[in-house]
């Protein structure tokens, strides 16, 4: 990497499974307070062990004010061992506001009416004194744009790459993938996001790439204690060795 190179990689994390996420069928929103379930515990060890087993560092770590957010990304970071004091928790990564529909059932017939029309006007349809997706695109990038320029400036200076992991919504999610990738903001949410999937892309000179998108293997895929210990292990070694 030259003097005028930068490497920033972005992760882009969807909390566990909440209390609400186990009632699909009501419109939650911002739900601030729903807690993870005893699953979504597990999950967000296994997203943590997925990490650990990969040797991923953070640089910054951002998370959105919600409850649900805050234990997944404290959960994870305690398999990483790492000072959760240093997490930067922000309202503005918060999910779409769905106004006066959070706690109504989506499958009454108006509301999947709405819903319908929601899908043909995405980026600028919102809920009775709720959020669009633009609205919601707006608030997360002029959070977090300010740690990717932060970063790039580092990325030159120090001549390496600079990672960040935001952990937040489905929906957030949805549409800073869109800002990045700069696809058509009417099939933002077209783009799934399982409960703890990962998605990863690479900000250099040249542009954008994607990496990885709802990236949930690490939840079908269980890395055993013993392959997490054989691996520090030998990490340990070629540290030893090289020195």
């Amino acid at each position: 990497m030259s003097a005028e190179t930068y490497r920033v990689c972005l992760y882009f994390i969807r909390h566990a499974q909440s209390e609400g996420n186990a009632v699909p069928n009501i419109i939650r929103g911002r739900d601030v307070s729903s807690q993870l379930t005893p699953l979504g515990f597990e999950q967000a060890t296994l997203l943590g062990k997925r990490f650990k087993f990969q040797n991923v560092k953070f640089n910054y770590m951002l998370c959105s004010s919600a409850v649900r957010t805050i234990q997944t990304a404290h959960t994870v970071l305690a398999v990483l061992n790492l000072n959760k004091s240093k997490l930067i928790v922000t309202p503005e990564l918060l999910e779409q506001s769905q106004g006066q529909w959070e706690g109504l059932d989506r499958k009454s017939p108006h509301i999947q009416e709405a819903i319908e029309k929601m899908k043909r006007q995405n980026a600028v349809f919102c809920a009775p004194e709720g959020e669009s997706l633009d609205m919601v695109q707006k608030r997360a990038i002029a959070a977090l744009e300010p740690y990717v320029e932060q970063a790039k400036q580092e990325s030159i200076v120090k001549n390496r790459k600079i990672t960040i992991v935001i952990f937040a919504h489905g929906g957030v999610i949805q549409s800073l993938l869109q800002y990045y990738l700069q696809s058509n903001m009417r099939d933002a949410w077209l783009i799934r996001q399982h409960n703890t999937a990962i998605n990863e892309i690479i900000l250099n000179e040249n542009g954008v790439s994607l990496v990885k998108v709802n990236d949930y293997g690490h939840l079908t895929f269980l890395i055993s204690e013993e392959a997490l210990q054989r691996d520090d292990n030998d990490k340990q070694n070629n540290r030893i060795s090289k020195d």
